[in-house]
């Protein structure tokens, strides 16, 4: 197995409230698609969207999960969250760098 086939993928998302990540959190988990979420403080995102620029207070979540369980969460994320457009990017690490327990239980908490 490739490293990155058996790694550990962050998904990086921003959600408009903590409700909404909360609940999608909380599925996530239950459904075992992540094995942890950290959800940060209010930022602040400032982009162009429809030809105008927005300002807008938004929460940052990384949810952490196994490559082999990634696709299904990103998927879930989409279904769940309330944004048209969702911002979620995949962050792959390197498993030779990452701590090593670390991975097992991610990948045992996503089995």
């Amino acid at each position: 197995m490739t490293e990155a086939a058996d790694g550990v993928i962050v998904l990086y998302t921003t959600w408009p409230d903590a409700g909404s990540v909360e609940r999608a959190a909380a599925r996530l988990l239950e459904d075992r698609l992540i094995a942890c979420a950290n959800i940060l403080g209010e930022s602040r995102s400032i982009y162009r969207w429809e030809g105008e620029v927005q300002s807008e207070p938004e929460l940052i979540a990384l949810f952490k999960t196994s490559a082999a369980t990634a696709d299904r969460a990103k998927a879930a994320i989409l279904d769940l969250h309330p944004y048209d457009e969702p911002c979620v990017l995949a962050l792959e690490s390197r498993t030779a760098l990452s701590a090593a327990g670390f991975v097992d239980w991610v990948r045992s908490e996503t089995a």
